[in-house]
This record gives structure tokens, sequence and C-alpha cells, in this order.
């Protein structure tokens, strides 16, 4: 059982396991399917069909609410494209993860429907009733696709010089007294406070840093120059993943993703804010 107050929580043996995951499920599709970015937007639909076709008669359906909800507009380009394809060769990619996905990732939202419980009153948004009310196949979905993704733009993040760490804001020991400047591409840390895990991830990587209070303020001020140089890491919540990295690949920033140990924020999730983490280790091995 999760120790803490949080829908899930990732430790040392996540990255292991949905690596493990990631593995297993590519030799499956590849069996079938011979294009990997292919593979992630085909899992991506055939699941969201699996979720959803009880309530919608079509994926045009689907998308078309996932547009009005508003936060899954990083995902629509790619999912459009499937609005007049026969995904239907794709559902497989949707049967196998619905039935093996849990074997790696399950005990990482075991405090999932406690959570849903304890919150259930707390007001919120179209949005953050989403993130709220999500099962726990988005959450293993978003993981094992970040997972996919970031084996995609690998190659593309290496060969890139510049090289920017985007921090959520919910990471800053203290958000009220916190001295972070303004910057074009995001806020930037003033090493204020040296136990922020922020002031010490900043402190030890030689790149741009950039805090963002969410994944739509990201970038939005990015140049051309920047888009043509920069390749990011990019540390979110699991519900976040696919979107921010879409987002990243089509201002065309190769991404790679650490996962939020657990959420901290009030914005969606909690009553109040508490600083949260990464996994240091899994940083530098990306990085």
């Amino acid at each position: 059982m999760i120790s803490s107050d949080s829908p899930y929580e990732v430790n040392d043996m996540y990255y292991g396991d949905v690596k493990k995951l990631a593995d297993e499920f590519l030799e499956f599709a590849h069996s079938c399917f011979d294009d990997d970015e292919k593979i992630l937007e085909g899992l991506i639909v055939s699941v969201y069909w699996k979720l959803c076709c009880d309530k919608f008669s079509s994926l045009a359906q689907i998308i078309d609410y996932l547009e009005y909800i508003g936060d899954f507009n990083d995902q629509l380009p790619y999912l459009r494209k499937w609005e007049n394809t026969d995904f239907s060769p794709y559902l497989i990619l949707g049967d196998w993860f619905c039935k093996n996905a849990s074997k790696y990732l399950a005990s990482y939202t075991s405090n999932l429907n406690y959570y849903l419980e304890k919150y259930k009153d707390k007001p919120k948004s179209k949005q953050e009733k989403i993130f709220f009310n999500s099962s726990k196949e988005l959450y293993y979905l978003n993981m094992l696709c970040s997972e996919i993704m970031g084996r995609i733009f690998r190659p593309d993040y290496e060969s890139r010089k510049r090289k920017a760490i985007v921090l959520p804001t919910c990471m800053k020991i203290n958000q009220q007294s916190c001295h972070a400047i303004e910057k074009k591409l995001g806020e930037v840390c003033q090493k204020c406070n040296l136990e922020c895990e922020i002031a010490k991830i900043t402190e030890e990587y030689d790149c741009e840093v950039y805090l963002v209070s969410h994944k739509s303020s990201a970038f939005q001020n990015a140049t051309d120059t920047d888009k043509k140089e920069l390749a990011i890491v990019g540390v979110a919540c699991p519900l976040n993943l696919i979107s921010g990295g879409w987002k990243a690949a089509a201002l065309g920033m190769p991404p790679q993703c650490v996962l939020l140990d657990k959420v901290a924020c009030s914005r969606h999730w909690l009553n109040e804010d508490v600083p949260s983490s990464i996994n240091k280790k899994e940083l530098k091995k990306i990085f």
C-alpha cells in the first residue's frame, strides 16, 4: 500500500518495471506492426476506444469530448489522424495492454481508490474532474507511452547540444517565499533556499533549468532558434506525460521524461501544496 496521500507513488523499482513492460509490449507489437510511432498512436487510440466505447459510438465523438475537456489539446492532432482510418487492427494493442499492464504497474496505483474517496468533495473544474476520476488504466497508459516516447525520441535528444530540464513549480520548497524570476521560457531558480530540490538540481546540472506551473505554459514563448536547438527533460505527473511529450515533439524539442514521485499540488490534486520530488538517479541516467 502506498503510504502517501497521493493517487500514485513511484520508487526506484518503478523505472525497471516500466522498462520491462515496454520491452514486452514492443516485442508483441512488432510481431504485427513495424512503425514505433504508429504503434504508440495505435495503442493510445485503442485504449481510449476500449475505455470509452460504452459512452460514445465513434472515435470522432471520443476525440470531440477530449477537445471539450480542454486538457488534451496537445494530443488532438495525433488522434485526429485516426478518425477516418480503420484502427481495428490496432485494437489488439489495447487488448494486450489491458491484460498485461497491471502485472508491472498495479503496485504504483494501489492508493487510487482511497484517494478518490478522500477527495471526492474537493471542488473541481471540468479538467480537474477528468484528472481526478481517471482510471488506473490511464495512469498505466501514460507511464508506458512515456517510456516508448523516450525510446523514439532518444536519438534526436542526444543529437542536441543544448538541453533543458523542465520542472513543475510544485517542486518548490515554499511557494510563497520562492524568488524564482520569470524568463522567456519559464521561471528560473535563484537558489534562494539550497534545501529546495529545484535549487539542488540547478546547482548540479550545467544546463538550462526552467519551472512551469502547467504543461500549457511550457515554452509558449520559444523562438524558432529555441525549437531547433533545444532538447528537454520534462518532469510531470503521469496523466500529463502523453500530452507533454507530444507538445515538446510538436515544438521540435525532442523530449525525455522523469515522473514526479507523487502528486503534490493543490491545483488538481490536494487541499494544500506540499513539495514534490523526483528520482535523481533516473534524471542522471537520462541526462
